[in-house]
């Protein structure tokens, strides 16, 4: 009887984004995330990172799902460290059929 092998391989993938500022100060930090270390960035960058369009950026701070600040001239902040655990989370649900907003409106 001929002996079988199984064999596993695992890939782990790490990205790495530079986010600059044309004023050069630093990003501010999200005031929401207890760790202190969440820094705001603009929500076309947060798109980026997160592989949406930047119209899902602006329905997850329409329905307070990710931590954001508005900015004294309107313009919108949003905290990267909400980002992932949210981007699986809403896109699943979209998959599974259960966000029919686009449907109704």
């Amino acid at each position: 009887m001929a002996k079988t092998h199984k064999t596993e391989k695992s890939v782990e993938i790490h990205e790495f984004y530079v986010i600059r500022s044309t004023s050069g100060s630093l990003p501010e930090l999200c005031g929401e995330c207890a760790t202190g270390d969440a820094i705001m960035v603009a929500a076309e960058q947060a798109a980026v990172v997160a592989h949406v369009p930047v119209r899902m950026i602006y329905r997850w701070v329409e329905t307070a799902v990710i931590h954001y600040k508005e900015g004294p001239d309107g313009s919108q902040m949003v905290c990267l460290k909400s980002l992932p655990t949210t981007a699986n989370q809403v896109l699943s649900s979209q998959l599974s059929g259960a966000d029919t907003s686009e449907h109704g409106d």
